[in-house]
């Protein structure tokens, strides 16, 4: 089994909370479905395709810059015909100076689609996060082999109740509750909560979680 390796990184970023509006929250990270509507972006998958072509991938995702978050406050077209008001404020939350590494594995052709368009830096759409306001950079690292460990550290996210936590050990732990998986419809299906260190840090874990081998991390795929 192969995997794909790339990092992304951008000034900033927004992957909205589905259960905001007006004040639109976003997550800390970004999520596997996220990041396989970006794999989409880059390959040029329509719409109504990507959900058939994105499924059966597997993606792990580190965490490399701590978390900063922005709020912003906006006067927005009400658009509307029950709407009165010719526009309204809103506070939307952003993450700011955000980069991930993310490992993809799975098809092989798949993967050598997508390994063929960063190496070549030849995508099909803009690629961004979340937002297309909010544009990425993103650099081909390699394609490498996907090993199966008995490993207790893991440098991605993954699940809390995998992490252990020693209070002698130097490590800012994040916890989030992020989508993992949606419907041919794209809504979210299930949620899980998670939990990721930052800046190349490890995690220790508990519980023997299917950790990965690919180039030099420890990964865990969801």
């Amino acid at each position: 089994m192969k995997g794909v390796v790339f990092t992304v990184k951008g000034s900033y970023a927004r992957f909205r909370r589905p259960y905001t509006t007006t004040s639109a929250l976003t997550f800390t990270l970004i999520h596997p479905i996220a990041v396989k509507g970006l794999i989409g972006s880059i390959l040029g998958i329509d719409y109504n395709d990507l959900y058939h072509f994105t499924h059966d991938l597997k993606v792990a995702i580190q965490v490399l810059n701590p978390v900063y978050k922005d709020m912003q406050s906006f006067n927005l077209n009400a658009i509307t015909g029950n709407n009165k008001a010719r526009n309204f404020q809103s506070t939307i939350e952003f993450l700011r100076d955000v980069e991930y590494r993310v490992f993809v594995s799975g098809d092989e052709d798949k993967l050598f689609e997508i390994e063929n368009i960063l190496r070549d830096n030849s995508f099909r759409f803009t690629p961004y996060l979340g937002n297309s306001e909010h544009v990425a950079k993103i650099r081909y690292e390699g394609s490498y082999d996907v090993l199966k460990l008995s490993e207790n550290l893991c440098h991605s996210v993954l699940p809390k109740e995998n992490i252990l936590i020693d209070e002698h050990d130097q490590v800012d732990v994040y916890i989030d509750r992020i989508p993992v998986q949606n419907d041919i419809n794209r809504e979210y299906i299930k949620y899980q909560y998670v939990g990721y260190a930052v800046n190349n840090q490890l995690l220790k874990t508990t519980g023997n979680p299917d950790i990965y081998h690919i180039g030099d991390h420890y990964v865990y795929l969801f």
